[in-house]
């Protein structure tokens, strides 16, 4: 019995699926089931059954899938000592973005990882905050960005700041938008995320204690495709107060003029590699990037 099998079956288990978990391997299928059978065989149980759904873990497979995930663990745990012990922070890291790379600070947060630890490779994949959590529960990534609450036991996160929003509406609109009632504002089309994103409960609860429903003229999951619709006229859009600062400046956009809600963006990582010096220098760079606003999950300033 082999690491590398274990982390096959740990993975085949989480995806269901034995396409799925070769493209997160970076194997072939064929390679993927040459491992479970190559364990199965070692193990002397079978670990799945072959379904036309997927792959279903057996009663057996489901009591081993809890001792495997556990030796893995342990594993990355002597191998971060290891490293820790020679002073070094070699690896590389996945990091979940859920927005600008400029907003993020990544550019320096990139230049700053290069400078002091040489040996960390980033890699940068863009997603939606609660598809970055939970691939970050799943292993998927080593760390993300997101916006909004995270109360579970199994991540630790970093609050980085209290983002402040803005309705802004098409340059041309100014008319319907300044001084317009909450209710007015429903009236209008409105370029809407999808209910995955914590800015779409943000234009709920906006709208929460008035007997109105927003417009809601489309649909997108992407910040560049609401406001190129912004500008284009397709409608008003809930935005990062900086992108609404930038609307004005650069023309294509005017400002509701009253307060919008705010909400927080944070970087997480799974609690249990909390510890591990990768996951440390990567939060140590963060507290460089972010020294004023930083707060840790009992809303304290850190460093």
């Amino acid at each position: 019995m082999e690491l590398n099998q274990l982390k096959t079956f740990v993975t085949v288990a989480e995806e269901q699926h034995l396409t799925r978990a070769a493209e997160r391997l970076y194997t072939s299928q064929p390679a993927v089931s040459a491992q479970l059978k190559a364990l199965e065989e070692s193990l002397g149980v079978v670990l799945f059954d072959r379904t036309p759904k997927g792959m279903k873990l057996t009663p057996s497979g489901e009591k081993l899938l809890i001792e495997a995930q556990a030796a893995l663990e342990a594993a990355s745990r002597v191998m971060s000592q290891a490293k820790a012990i020679q002073g070094a922070v070699i690896g590389s890291l996945s990091v979940g973005v859920n927005s600008d790379f400029s907003f993020l600070r990544i550019p320096e947060l990139l230049a700053d990882v290069s400078e002091r630890y040489p040996n960390m490779q980033l890699s940068f994949i863009n997603g939606m905050s609660p598809d970055i959590l939970l691939d970050i529960r799943k292993g998927k990534l080593d760390s993300g960005f997101f916006f909004g609450p995270s109360s579970t036991t199994d991540i630790h996160s970093i609050q980085l700041a209290d983002i402040e929003t803005a309705i802004v509406a098409p340059v041309g609109w100014s008319n319907k938008v300044i001084g317009a009632s909450l209710e007015e504002l429903a009236s209008l089309p409105w370029v809407y995320t999808t209910d995955r994103c914590p800015f779409y409960h943000l234009i709920e609860a906006l709208f929460s204690d008035l007997n109105v429903e927003p417009k809601k003229a489309v649909f997108v999951d992407n910040e560049d495709a609401i406001r190129e619709l912004v500008k284009a006229g397709s409608g008003i859009a809930l935005l990062r107060f900086d992108d609404a600062e930038r609307a004005e400046t650069e023309g294509w956009g005017v400002r509701w003029d009253a307060d919008s809600p705010s909400l927080s963006l944070s970087i997480a990582a799974q609690s249990r590699r909390a510890q591990e010096p990768i996951i440390q220098a990567w939060f140590d760079a963060l507290l460089k990037a972010w020294p004023v606003d930083i707060m840790d999950e009992n809303n304290q300033k850190v460093g």
